[in-house]
């Protein structure tokens, strides 16, 4: 990894691994890349940012890049792991971060709306968790790269980047959603969210709220996202031309 970071004009770090061993993989590719003044991207996620909503409840708060944030214990190595890209800047390399939220866009994402389109048949409804209020901020997939485009092109060592566009909270998802496939939306209780979703992946992805901004992501790069409407792309755009043939068969089988 190391000699790979060398030999390139610059480094997106977007590996999934577990947040113990990210500073294991980090640690030795910014070394490599000491007084070269090459970028460095470091995926990092708005998941940082995460307050437990275990009733699906409204949170008001919200966060701008650098706003002090109590974060949570299962995310404290993730911060580490930022801080140390950051301090980089220090050691002659332009490290920077970059924070996606939820994902969207060509029928697809970081998970979790293909996840309530694909819940449809074994929970007979699209599910959303208690009052559905609670949300993650969101960005369209085109959108995102090219915040990454523009941090290699122009970003500033040390910075941290939020890559957030767009707010809709989980029950207008899923109403988007029964909506496509012939459905109804329901509010369902934690244990029903961990079976449909997985007991790991589940409450982190649906039962808390990640708001944030991208203050500085639009006035230091300029970055103004295109893709905006989330809801649409579910009704008439890319996830109805994914998901909406399932969603006939289901209506002309319950018909």
């Amino acid at each position: 990894m190391a000699r790979l970071a060398r030999e390139h004009d610059g480094v997106v770090f977007a590996a999934r691994v577990d947040f113990a061993r990210e500073s294991e993989l980090l640690d030795p590719m910014l070394r490599a890349l000491r007084d070269s003044g090459k970028p460095f991207v470091m995926t990092s996620g708005t998941s940082c940012l995460s307050i437990d909503t275990p009733q699906g409840e409204w949170n008001q708060q919200s966060f701008a890049e650098d706003d002090p944030f109590d974060s949570q214990l299962w995310t404290r190595v993730r911060m580490e792991s930022e801080r140390l890209v950051r301090a980089s800047a220090g050691t002659g390399v332009r490290g920077m971060v970059v924070r996606p939220p939820m994902i969207w866009g060509n029928g697809g994402g970081n998970g979790q709306v293909p996840w309530i389109f694909q819940a449809v048949p074994k929970a007979g409804a699209a599910c959303y968790l208690g009052h559905g209020l609670n949300l993650y901020t969101n960005v369209h997939v085109e959108d995102l790269a090219r915040v990454y485009a523009l941090a290699l092109e122009k970003g500033t060592a040390g910075a941290l980047y939020h890559a957030v566009a767009g707010e809709v909270c989980w029950r207008t998802i899923a109403e988007a959603v029964a909506a496509v496939m012939g459905c109804d939306a329901r509010s369902i209780d934690h244990d029903e969210m961990c079976d449909l979703w997985g007991k790991l992946d589940a409450p982190y992805r649906f039962a808390v709220s990640s708001r944030s901004r991208a203050i500085a992501t639009v006035r230091d790069l300029g970055w103004a996202p295109r893709h905006l409407d989330l809801v649409d792309d579910i009704l008439n755009g890319s996830y109805r031309e994914r998901f909406g043939r399932a969603g006939k068969e289901r209506e002309g089988h319950v018909a």
